[in-house]
């Protein structure tokens, strides 16, 4: 492979570092300029926020975190939804409340995006420590990284922060020091300090923890042939998994999982719609890195990187938000797809050099405008704005329906019960919820809603800009919006460019 100018084994980490650093921080900068206080994206982030603060406000304890191991004790739910939901306390909370308590005069808000950028950065770092190990050039890591950074998934991943993205820097993490072959104090190889992370990621699923089992059988298997550790470190993950799950999934059932049903492009394709997947572009190198790569399948590193990607394809078909793992492959197999472009003899130079500048563009475009997204994305100073207003002029016991992916941030903000928010984990009939929310939402039987909202005692309704522009509804007089406008039971009690809160009043609501 040619060199690249102004590229060297010296710099190009301190390039990728950079770039990094600016696609992680702009967006929340842009938020911060607009809104004048920090305002966290994405609804997830309120989730985990919320934990954290009852434990450093000692509402839960650290106790409860060891009780969720007994099924007779994990009695603690979220008190803020209709449907019980068990609240589930990981690491990653502990960790939270515990930068809250000793770190004075900082919120959680910025510890949770502080923590966010800084691991972001180290997993950038320690990716790249794992690929030289496996003796991968210094411009064929450059080109990994810099497709992984642009990646849509790696920036919803390290944007928005949600847990996923601490499971995976401790991934890397033991995956780097498992693989390390140097001594620490006293002789002790580095490798059994990777215990410690997998330690951590077996507390949070049994699949993050299968994960991680994959990924060292697979260096084993086909690097280091040593079976004796990796049984022992096996043994030790899933039993710690088993024992802090296993009481939860037997109670309350296993985490719901999102079977892929419909068009499988549509759900791994973000150009057709995927909300968590890859470009149209990242597949096409992908699909000419597997081309370049299957000349030389008999590798061991290549066919390690074959069965990750369609075990990791496997779970993430199963729960879609393990596509976060799939993505590092994906990008490795990307590189060499990119690089393959670069190596092969084209008739006309311009041709190869247009081709190049589509590609890059197009890489490029969908990283700026996934940024670009998330310096947008509710909940915005109108939303605030908004929950405010509710907290402070409706009674305690008010009852919120809205559409179900802002529910976590309109219980942080309003600490008012919502009908159902955007986790369906171990809520036993989410769907039958779901279903209860959209036949309001679209239904123009007045008698049919009236019935729904005073069974669950909704009493205020959040409706946004999105909902009204094809999120809920495409017409304006479609379902609920046609009873807005057309019956006294409902009064619009609020009001902004881009959120308005309306009011049912029931005859007589049911207990």
């Amino acid at each position: 492979m040619e060199e690249i100018k102004y590229i060297n084994k010296k710099n190009y980490l301190l390039y990728i570092i950079l770039i990094t650093a600016i696609f992680l921080i702009v967006p929340h900068i842009i938020r911060y300029v607009n809104y004048g206080e920090l305002i966290l994206p994405g609804d997830k982030s309120y989730y985990h926020l919320s934990i954290s603060e009852q434990l450093l406000n000692k509402e839960l304890s650290v106790n409860e975190f060891f009780s969720q191991a007994e099924a007779s004790k994990t009695n603690f739910n979220d008190k803020l939804i209709i449907p019980f939901r068990p609240l589930i306390i990981t690491p990653y909370h502990l960790i939270i409340a515990a930068f809250g308590r000793y770190i004075p005069h900082i919120s959680l808000a910025w510890v949770m995006l502080l923590l966010l950028i800084i691991l972001g950065l180290a997993s950038v770092f320690l990716f790249d420590r794992i690929l030289e190990r496996f003796k991968v050039s210094y411009l064929q890591r450059f080109i990994i990284l810099l497709l992984l950074v642009l990646s849509p998934l790696f920036l919803q991943t390290f944007l928005m922060p949600d847990q996923i993205y601490f499971i995976i820097f401790l991934q890397l993490l033991g995956f780097y020091l498992y693989t390390s072959k140097a001594t620490s104090l006293k002789y002790l190889p580095v490798k059994y300090l990777s215990l410690i992370p997998y330690v951590i990621i077996s507390v949070f699923g049994i699949f993050h923890t299968l994960i991680a089992v994959m990924f060292i059988f697979g260096y084993e298997l086909f690097v280091n042939k040593k079976y004796r550790q990796i049984i022992a470190l096996s043994i030790i993950m899933i039993g710690i998994s088993l024992y802090f799950n296993l009481p939860i999934y037997y109670k309350y059932g296993f985490v719901k999982t999102s079977i892929l049903s419909g068009n499988i492009l549509h759900s791994y394709v973000t150009d057709l719609g995927a909300s968590e997947g890859f470009g149209i572009f990242a597949i096409i190198l992908t699909i000419l890195g597997l081309i370049k790569t299957w000349q030389e399948k008999y590798e061991k590193k290549y066919s390690w990187i074959y069965v990750s990607c369609l075990v990791l394809f496997v779970f993430s078909f199963v729960y879609h938000q393990y596509v976060s793992y799939l993505n590092f492959i994906v990008m490795i197999l990307s590189a060499f797809g990119l690089i393959y472009l670069l190596e092969i003899k084209w008739e006309l130079k311009i041709i190869k050099n247009f081709t190049f500048l589509i590609i890059i563009l197009g890489i490029l475009f969908s990283g700026v405008s996934f940024i670009s997204r998330v310096a947008e994305m509710p909940p915005t100073q109108e939303f605030i704005d908004a929950f405010e207003w509710i907290k402070s002029n409706k009674p305690v016991d008010s009852v919120i329906l809205s559409y179900p992916e802002y529910g976590h941030m309109i219980k942080y903000y309003t600490n008012l019960k919502v009908l159902i928010d955007s986790n369906q984990n171990l809520i036993e009939d989410y769907s039958y919820f779901e279903g209860v929310a959209n036949t309001i939402f679209q239904s123009r039987s007045l008698k049919e809603v009236e019935e729904l909202l005073a069974r669950f005692n909704i009493n205020l309704i959040i409706i946004t800009k999105e909902m009204k522009e094809g999120l809920v509804w495409d017409k304006p007089n479609q379902g609920l919006l046609f009873l807005f406008d057309n019956s006294d039971k409902f009064r619009r009690v609020y009001l902004n460019p881009y959120v308005e809160v309306w009011e049912f009043e029931a005859d007589n609501k049911l207990e």
